[in-house]
């Protein structure tokens, strides 16, 4: 029951708090593959943190043997003989609950990628009709340069207008780097996952405000990866000469937050945190979950301490 209400509080903290003490590292002095990471384990940890709490509350103990229908049923002959359960009733009450909303959030999410994959495919399907296929690349004839990436499709494809090979050697490869990053990043599963996080529990802060800032971060990322590999000319170029540009819904898209996305190339980064490898994001996953962390022990220590003092005397 101690370690269920210390997830529980963890829980709590990151749904309610992550926007406020994950904004700091929204900057452009953190490279924005850190600040993605962190957001996404904070979500991660607040799932895990639910359901392991639910699975603890509903799980069976010595003094309840049947797990959930147990408490039922505990609850149900303590209010029988006059003698109301509130530990019981609020154990069973609160288990439900979280696994209820962990339960819509699963089927949300679960909808999202079946119906999504399903139009990604319909989408490229058509596209691959008309399109013309060098290096991995769909070219399709188009006056306007567009480019854009669809995930899940035959391990996802870059698809481009033939505008964009007009544009010059160096933006093109500014932009096909960018659209690469996305697909090796596996953006589109982090965007699906922040959606459906918002359509199930909008009134959950993180929930609420996961889909604007992974947008941000996935696209700042994939141009961080793109300076790596062409240039900050080129990119900025790329985000100049593309601007305006539509793609269809339910692909990540070239021309999304051009202004932040400028904004962020002009301005100067830390070289403390301009390093994206595994170590670096273990350590930006692990500086999101300091503060439920934090919470959680003080909790399980607080609790401990007053049932220790307690039976002393």
């Amino acid at each position: 029951m101690t370690l269920a209400v210390g997830l529980l509080l963890a829980s709590v903290v990151i749904s309610a708090g992550a926007p406020r003490y994950l904004r700091p590292g929204s900057t452009p002095r953190v490279h924005p593959s850190l600040s993605l990471c962190a957001w996404l384990v904070a979500a991660l940890a607040m799932v895990g943190s639910a359901l392991a709490a639910a699975v603890i509350l509903l799980s069976p103990d010595p003094a309840v043997p049947d797990g959930a229908l147990g408490l039922a049923t505990a609850c149900w002959q303590a209010i029988g003989d006059s003698a109301f359960p509130w530990l019981l009733l609020t154990r069973l009450v609160t288990g439900v609950t979280v696994l209820a909303l962990l339960l819509r959030l699963s089927g949300v999410l679960a909808s999202d990628l079946i119906v999504g994959g399903r139009r990604r495919r319909d989408h490229a399907t058509s596209l691959r009709a008309v399109a013309r296929v060098t290096d991995g690349v769909w070219w399709v004839d188009s006056e306007l340069p567009v480019a854009f990436s669809v995930g899940k499709y035959r391990r996802g494809v870059i698809v481009a207008s033939t505008a964009v090979e007009h544009l010059g050697k160096d933006i093109t490869e500014a932009v096909l780097a960018h659209e690469r990053a996305h697909l090796r990043g596996h953006h589109h599963l982090a965007l699906t996952l922040a959606n459906a996080m918002a359509r199930a529990l909008p009134w959950i802060p993180l929930c609420r405000a996961a889909p604007a800032a992974v947008s941000v971060l996935c696209e700042l990322a994939a141009d961080a990866a793109a300076v790596k590999t062409c240039g900050r000319n080129a990119v900025s170029q790329a985000l100049r000469q593309m601007a305006g540009g539509a793609s269809p819904p339910g692909v990540v898209g070239f021309g999304a937050h051009m202004q932040a996305r400028l904004s962020w190339l002009n301005r100067r980064r830390s070289s403390l945190f301009r390093n994206s490898g595994p170590i670096s994001r273990g350590l930006a996953g692990t500086a999101a979950l300091i503060p439920p962390m934090a919470s959680a022990a003080l909790a399980i220590t607080s609790i401990t301490v007053l049932c220790l003092s307690r039976t002393g005397g």
